[in-house]
């Protein structure tokens, strides 16, 4: 079985602190409703996560861009492809057990770093993932494929 680790982790802020300022944390407790002291946890709407695979930067570093880390609006960097999976397919995070719900397919607001971007990272921007179990993640944690859908 392959596995990676977790590079990064990132957390949106709330506004008490400064509204949507993405931080570096080196761990995050989740449960059903997100991330526990994000900006969105609790928010009502849909609580999915941005998993981003090494791959992605690689591929823009490839093209000779330079853009800081985060700026594919992560809150999971892993150093293992995982864009092969498909939704429904189960990923586990450190204590936490993840579920792919789709590809991230938003790309509009990259236009604004690099008019190619959009084009170079088509099929690599990411996974949405939403939490099946409870718990913490943290980085340099194990990433491992539990079930393919």
């Amino acid at each position: 079985m392959t596995t990676g680790k977790v590079l990064t982790l990132y957390m949106t802020m709330p506004d008490m602190i400064r509204a949507g300022h993405r931080m570096r944390v080196e761990d995050m407790d989740c449960d059903e409703n997100g991330i526990m002291g994000s900006r969105d946890y609790e928010n009502g709407t849909e609580h999915t996560m941005v998993l981003i695979s090494q791959k992605s930067y690689d591929i823009i570093e490839e093209a000779e861009l330079v853009l800081e880390q985060g700026v594919l609006m992560e809150d999971i960097h892993v150093d293992i492809d995982l864009y092969h999976l498909k939704k429904g397919s189960i990923i586990e995070v450190g204590d936490l057990l993840l579920e792919v719900v789709g590809p991230c397919e938003d790309y509009r607001y990259l236009y604004a770093f690099a008019p190619e971007l959009p084009e170079l990272l088509e099929g690599n921007r990411g996974l949405f993932v939403s939490i099946v179990d409870d718990g913490q993640m943290r980085v340099g944690d194990e990433v491992k494929i539990i079930s393919e859908a």
